[in-house]
C-alpha cells in the first residue's frame, strides 16, 4: 500500500480514536503522542497489509480497552484461506501462558493435549510478547483468550504465514512436526458438521436456549446478549420458565461462558424473573461528546443533521440527542438513567440460581455476572471474567476509506454495580478453572461442580 493512502486512512483513524471517553488511562499522553509519531513516521515507506494493521493496532491497544480495536478488511483472512489452506489445529493459551493444541481437523498427526514449545525456533514465551502490543484487552487471561481464539492471525502477524511452519512440541518427548495447512473448502465442512447448538442459534439471531439437565435442575444458555428481536428474546423467556414451573425445577443454572456481551436491556429482562425488587444493570456512565461520534451516526443517519430534530433517547440506548446536539468535548453523565423498575412476572423462579462464567465472559457478560453478583441473586462458579467492572463500551465502526480496514472506538466509560477499581474482575464464589485435558475431552467441570453443589444443598435440605 503508498504511504499517501495510509497516511490519508491514518489521519482518518485517529480523528476517530479522539472520540474515546479517555484515552489515558493506562498509557500517559505523552508515551501515545510519542507512539502515534512513530507510527506516522513509518508511513514514509510501502508496506502490506500485515504491517500496516500492526501499526495502527499499537495504537488501540495501548489505550488497553477491549472494545477499542482495529480490524483487517472485510474477508480478508477468508481470501487468505482460500489462497494458502487453513492452519488444521486448535489451540488454547493458559493462564500461566503455555500453548496447547485442543483439537484437530486432520488425523493422526499431533496428539490433543499436546504442549507447543516453539514455532520456527521462537519460544512461545517470545511468540506471545511478540503479538501482545496488537491486541486490545484489560486482563491478562482475556488476552490469552484472544490469542488461543484468533491464533491463525498471531502466526501471521508474526511470521506472515501459517503453512509450512516448524513446531517443537512435548506430549510424552519432545518433537518437531512441520504442519501444513488444509485446504479451505475441506475445513469449511468439517466446522459445517462440528457446529455446535451455539454457533447455530447465533445465527439465527436467537443466541439463546434452555434444557432441564436433571430432574429439578435447569440450564439457560445466554450464547450473547445481543439478540435479533426483543419480542422473540421475551418470548422465550416467558415459555422458559412457565416449563421450569411446570416442571418444579428448583435450581436453575445461568450460562454465559463465551459471551461476549451485548445490549444490558437483555440481561435485565432476565433478572426480572430471579430477583425480587430493584435493581441496575449498571451503575454510571460517562459517554463523550466527539465530531467522531457524531458524524458515525449523522453519516449512517442523514436526517439526524436536520436542525429542528429532536432525537429522543430510549432506555438501555445511546443518549441520541445529547450525540446530536450536545457540546462536543463535553461529557454526558448518566446515573438515574439505568434504574430498572420491578415487574411482575408470570412464573418467577423463587429456587436456587447459579452462574456459569469463564475468561470469554466480557462486556454486557461480565456486566451481567457483577449485577447477579452485587444483588445477591446466587452463587457464581467458574472462572474469574474477562471483562472488568470498570469499562468502555458503546463502540463506533468507521472504514478506513483507501485501506479498507476497519477501526471500531469505545465512546463511554460504563461503571458496573458493586464496581471498585480499574481492571477489577467479578471473581467466582467458587473458581473451577479450565484443564487442558478436560478441553480435549469437552469435560465439563464447571458444570459438573454446579451439578455437585446443587446435590449438596438439596441433600442437605432433605436432611433437616
Amino acid at each position: 500500500m503508498s504511504p499517501k493512502k495510509m497516511q490519508k486512512d491514518l489521519e482518518f483513524f485517529l480523528e476517530n480514536i479522539d472520540g474515546h471517553p479517555d484515552p489515558y488511562t493506562k498509557i500517559t499522553e505523552e508515551d501515545f503522542n510519542q507512539l502515534v509519531k512513530e507510527v506516522e513516521q513509518n508511513m514514509t515507506v510501502e508496506m502490506d497489509e500485515i504491517d500496516f494493521y500492526k501499526n495502527l493496532s499499537r495504537i488501540t491497544s495501548s489505550i488497553h480497552d477491549g472494545h477499542t480495536s482495529v480490524y483487517f478488511p472485510q474477508d480478508w483472512l477468508e481470501k487468505i484461506r482460500k489462497d494458502y489452506g487453513v492452519f488444521p489445529y486448535e489451540v488454547y493459551l493458559t493462564d500461566e501462558d503455555e500453548l496447547y493444541i485442543i483439537d484437530s481437523y486432520v488425523k493422526d498427526q499431533i496428539s490433543l493435549g499436546t504442549q507447543i514449545l516453539e514455532i520456527n525456533g521462537m519460544p512461545i514465551a517470545q511468540f506471545v510478547k511478540e503479538v501482545t502490543p496488537h491486541i486490545s484487552y484489560e486482563v491478562l487471561p482475556f488476552r490469552n483468550d484472544q490469542i488461543s481464539r484468533s491464533f491463525e492471525l498471531m502466526l501471521y502477524l508474526v511470521f506472515k504465514q501459517s503453512d509450512e511452519l516448524n513446531f517443537k512440541t512435548k506430549y510424552i518427548k519432545e518433537e518437531e512436526f512441520k504442519i501444513s495447512n488444509i485446504d479451505f473448502k475441506e475445513w469449511k465442512n468439517l466446522k459445517k458438521d462440528e457446529r455446535e447448538i451455539r454457533e447455530k442459534k447465533m445465527s439465527q439471531g436467537k443466541p439463546y436456549d434452555f434444557s432441564i439437565v436433571e430432574p429439578g435442575v435447569a440450564k439457560i444458555d445466554i450464547f450473547s446478549f445481543s439478540v435479533r428481536s426483543m419480542s422473540a428474546y421475551e418470548f422465550f423467556l416467558v415459555e422458559t420458565f412457565k416449563k421450569i414451573h411446570e416442571e418444579n425445577i428448583h435450581s436453575l443454572i445461568i450460562d454465559v461462558r463465551g459471551n461476549y456481551g451485548g445490549y444490558p436491556r437483555v440481561s435485565s429482562m432476565l433478572f426480572q424473573y430471579i430477583h425480587e425488587g430493584y435493581f441496575k444493570t449498571t451503575a454510571k456512565s460517562s459517554m463523550k461528546i466527539s465530531a467522531a461520534y457524531r458524524n458515525y451516526y449523522t453519516d449512517r443517519y442523514p436526517e439526524l443533521r436536520r436542525i429542528n430534530l429532536r432525537p429522543s433517547k430510549r432506555m438501555y440506548s445511546i443518549n441520541i440527542y445529547e450525540v446530536i446536539k450536545g457540546k462536543l468535548g463535553s461529557y454526558v453523565e448518566e446515573e438515574s438513567f439505568y434504574n430498572v423498575i420491578p415487574e411482575t412476572k408470570n412464573y418467577e423462579f423463587i429456587g436456587d440460581c447459579y452462574l456459569l462464567t469463564d475468561r470469554k465472559s466480557f462486556s454486557a457478560s461480565s456486566s451481567f455476572a457483577s449485577t447477579f453478583q452485587c444483588y445477591n441473586m446466587g452463587l457464581i462458579i467458574g472462572e474469574p471474567t474477562g471483562g472488568t467492572k470498570i469499562f468502555r463500551a458503546n463502540a463506533f465502526a468507521r472504514k478506513l476509506t483507501w485501506t479498507h480496514f476497519r477501526v471500531r472506538v469505545s465512546s463511554t466509560k460504563l461503571y458496573t454495580t458493586c464496581y471498585d477499581l480499574e481492571d477489577q474482575v467479578v471473581t467466582p464464589n467458587v473458581e473451577v478453572k479450565n484443564k487442558v485435558i478436560d478441553l480435549v475431552h469437552k469435560n465439563d467441570t464447571q458444570l459438573n461442580t454446579a451439578l455437585w453443589l446443587i446435590k449438596e444443598v438439596q441433600e442437605k435440605r432433605a436432611g433437616n
